[in-house]
């Protein structure tokens, strides 16, 4: 692995562990760093995705309370 390559791998994995931590409020022992680049860039969309999905949530709720459930 080049140096640029493990360097962009490793700000990715501590991104991770931010953004993990800011939306749960815990620490997670998942060993991110065992993770090669493409999976880790593919859990970082999981988590875009799920907080875009989150935030569409909150939004039809307060256009339309009435259809909460």
């Amino acid at each position: 692995m080049t140096p640029t390559a493990d360097c962009e791998r490793r700000r990715l994995a501590e991104w991770l562990r931010a953004e993990l931590a800011r939306a749960t409020g815990r620490r997670y022992r998942i060993n991110l760093d065992a993770l090669d680049a493409e999976s880790l860039r593919e859990l970082q969309r999981l988590l875009r995705d799920l907080d875009h999905e989150k935030q569409a949530a909150v939004n039809r709720a307060r256009m339309m309370p009435w259809r909460s459930h």
